[in-house]
């Protein structure tokens, strides 16, 4: 149903602000912003210090492609993926789809492959409705519509 860590960022129904709070995601982003400002820094006090053109050519193309590289990083890792919100329900032109539309899916208790009809319903996000081709993420707690995997080094799911 969400991960909520603080006030109004986090990934829970009510944050208001998306961020996963996921402890490898935070290192991997970390470690990412840190190589950025790294290679900035190193590049602008060391390497070309005694060059007026690369000074120019760095201030005019590395510093703002690096800049574009960050800014980037940090609307993957704060845009909502694409997140079920709570109490969603299918579209009227999608209803008659979805309840007519025959899913078969393995059953574990008779081993075998079982058959179900209606709107599908998420169990980890209290019976909310899921969408076709939305999946559960365990990291973020809640169903992602179009999701593949959740990804560390952006700390969201993509």
């Amino acid at each position: 149903m969400g991960r909520r860590d603080f006030c109004s960022i986090g990934t829970d129904f009510e944050s208001k602000h998306w961020l996963s709070l996921d402890p490898c995601g935070l290192l991997c982003i970390t470690l990412s912003i840190s190589i950025h400002l790294f290679a900035v820094i190193t590049a602008g006090c060391t390497l070309i210090s005694h060059h007026v053109l690369a000074k120019v050519l760095y201030g005019a193309l590395y510093v703002p492609f690096a800049a574009m590289a960050l800014l980037s990083l940090y609307m993957a890792a704060t845009t909502d993926p694409g997140a079920v919100p709570m109490g969603a329900r299918p579209l009227p032109e999608n209803i008659a789809s979805e309840s007519d539309a025959t899913q078969i899916e393995r059953d574990p208790t008779r081993g075998g492959m079982r058959r179900r009809r209606g709107v599908r319903r998420c169990r980890k996000c209290n019976d909310n409705y899921k969408p076709s081709r939305a999946h559960h993420d365990s990291v973020t707690g809640r169903c992602i519509v179009k999701m593949d995997h959740y990804c560390p080094w952006v700390c969201n799911a993509v």
